[in-house]
């Protein structure tokens, strides 16, 4: 039985439909386990790489669900929009290269997205923000003393609004406030801002770090 990490944990928790697209799927390690939890009925695991393919492909067999889960070759989501699933998961990548991902595809638009960017997150919500994604929830989730986001995203075509320290620390992670780990959370984010704030003296980023301070005075 694959026992997920907290990271990819916080990524299954936002699946909510039955058929589900793992994008950059890697062992297939979240596919497999939403299969054998019963929390969906079918998955397709896709990788650019046929190495990571064929990891996926051993996970899927040693797990019993090679009539559930099938593996696709292909870049992101590209050649997939005929495929009838509810929820599509891309973690692990860097935040602009998911933002490539989603632009390219219209599959994207009809369902649940859930997204664990690695790097540039803020890039990644004003991405989805300005065209026409609304972000419906968000999670933390550390491991190995490093804490990640996820992302839970679906279109609406409608642009929102945001302020800048939003894109850094996320609406929805701010309405839900797990005090303890939120609190790391923005210390971790005052800190890198500030280095870049110290380098460049921009004042946009100045303005970002006190947004980010006071919330942390509040909690």
């Amino acid at each position: 039985m694959i026992i997920l990490t907290p990271r990819l944990d916080a990524v299954a928790s936002f699946v909510s439909g039955d058929r589900l697209i793992d994008v950059g799927t890697d062992h297939a390690f979240l596919p497999v386990y939403l299969l054998n939890t019963g929390k969906i009925k079918y998955a397709w695991a896709t990788d650019i790489n046929k190495g990571p393919l064929k990891k996926a492909s051993e996970t899927i067999y040693l797990s019993d669900c090679s009539d559930k889960c099938e593996t696709i070759l292909t870049d992101g989501l590209d050649g997939l929009d005929e495929l009838d699933c509810t929820d599509i998961s891309i973690a692990g990548m860097g935040g602009i290269l998911i933002t490539e991902i989603l632009e390219r595809s219209e599959l994207a638009k009809k369902a649940n997205l859930v997204l664990q960017p690695m790097t540039h997150p803020h890039l990644l919500r004003k991405f989805l923000y300005d065209n026409g994604f609304s972000i419906v929830g968000e999670g933390l989730a550390k491991e190995d003393r490093r804490i990640y986001q996820v992302i839970n995203a679906k279109y609406t075509g409608i642009a929102e609004e945001y302020s800048d320290y939003e894109l850094y620390l996320g609406k929805k992670n701010i309405e839900n406030k797990d005090p303890e780990l939120f609190k790391q959370f923005c210390e971790k984010v005052h800190r890198e801002l500030d280095i870049k704030f110290k380098g460049t003296k921009d004042p946009n980023l100045g303005i970002i770090l006190n947004e980010i301070e006071r919330i942390i005075n509040q909690l």
